[in-house]
């Protein structure tokens, strides 16, 4: 009777033991694990293990180049692996982000997001669709400075509508599509200044153009042409922004000039769609305390890059304004060529 007795008790206290293992194991990883099971679940991403590709769609030497190079020392610290920065030019920027839209969407294909990624999705140059790209972050928008080569006989923006109305003036362009090609279209829509366009495989080498005579005029960015303007072979006339750019307080905004235009570039970066949630937060959380760092903002400074943080949810909406205003003049963009 004792023997029987005891047998049950036991069977009993292996089941209770049963029970309330389950019970830890469901309360630890299951049901309501929005709080400490979420942040488990994400620190337990095991990202970056290796190296990281930036790939830059434009030529060595640009604005989006060095600005990514900027980046890709400091974040590389961050996330404790090296980030290798590999210019993909050609296409006004479609070889590069196609080449990152077909890549492994793992974290380790990034791309040097810029403008022109929607303008080449509204010219129709590219195959790929809006979302391909999912963003991490934007860093800097430029506003667009209105220039002519140093050599030419225009001094004033009054200078070049004028001559642009009486004769088509040739326009360096770091690319079809970009968005110094895009200010291009819309200051000629607005003023009548009739433009051909030599489109080139980057800002250094629309500069290069621009410096040399080879072209007339041009939108290019400060942080792009920089030390050919402190040289004095470019000129600046104007700048299509809504207040006068610091570096350049003798340049008048547009707006002083009586035309209702600012427009400007914009860099940030982007991943393959498919990429997960948990990298794409390791990603986000790394460019941001990057561009916090006295190191970034300092050299930022010293490159001309004005710095404007947009998170990855910010920037998304952001181009997808962009996306919402270029389809307006989407006819302009394509017979622009």
């Amino acid at each position: 009777m004792k023997k029987k007795l005891f047998v049950r008790l036991a069977s009993v206290l292996c089941v209770s033991t049963l029970l309330l293992t389950a019970c830890s194991a469901g309360n630890s990883s299951g049901g309501k694990s929005s709080g400490a099971g979420a942040q488990s679940a994400s620190s337990a991403v095991d990202y970056p293990t290796k190296p990281i590709e930036l790939v830059v769609p434009y030529a060595a030497g640009g604005n989006v180049d060095l600005s990514c190079r900027i980046l890709a020392s400091e974040v590389g610290k961050e996330l404790g692996q090296s980030i290798t920065v590999m210019n993909k030019e050609g296409g006004g920027a479609v070889i590069g982000q196609t080449y990152v839209i077909n890549s492994k969407a793992d974290g380790y294909t990034l791309l040097a997001q810029t403008s022109a990624y929607v303008s080449n999705i509204i010219s129709g140059d590219a195959s790929f669709k809006m979302d391909a790209i999912r963003p991490i972050c934007m860093y800097c928008f430029d506003p667009e400075l209105v220039v002519c080569s140093a050599s030419s006989d225009i001094k004033t923006v009054e200078d070049l509508i004028s001559k642009g109305k009486k004769e088509t003036l040739l326009n360096s362009t770091p690319g079809a599509g970009t968005s110094h090609h895009i200010a291009s279209i819309l200051f000629s829509q607005k003023t009548g200044a009739q433009f051909k366009y030599m489109h080139t495989n980057g800002s250094a080498e629309q500069t290069v153009q621009l410096a040399g005579g080879h072209a007339e005029v041009g939108m290019t960015t400060y942080a792009g042409a920089q030390s050919l303007i402190k040289d004095g072979k470019i000129r600046v006339l104007a700048a299509c922004a809504d207040e006068r750019i610091s570096d350049l307080p003798d340049v008048p905004t547009l707006k002083e000039k009586g035309i209702d235009f600012t427009y400007g570039a914009y860099r940030g970066i982007g991943v393959p769609a498919d990429t997960p949630d948990g990298v794409v937060k390791i990603l986000q959380d790394a460019f941001q305390k990057a561009m916090e760092s006295d190191t970034v903002k300092q050299q930022f400074v010293n490159s001309g890059f004005p710095i404007t943080y947009k998170n990855s949810q910010e920037f998304e909406t952001y181009m997808e304004d962009d996306y919402k205003s270029l389809e307006s003049i989407k006819d302009l963009i394509t017979t622009g060529k």
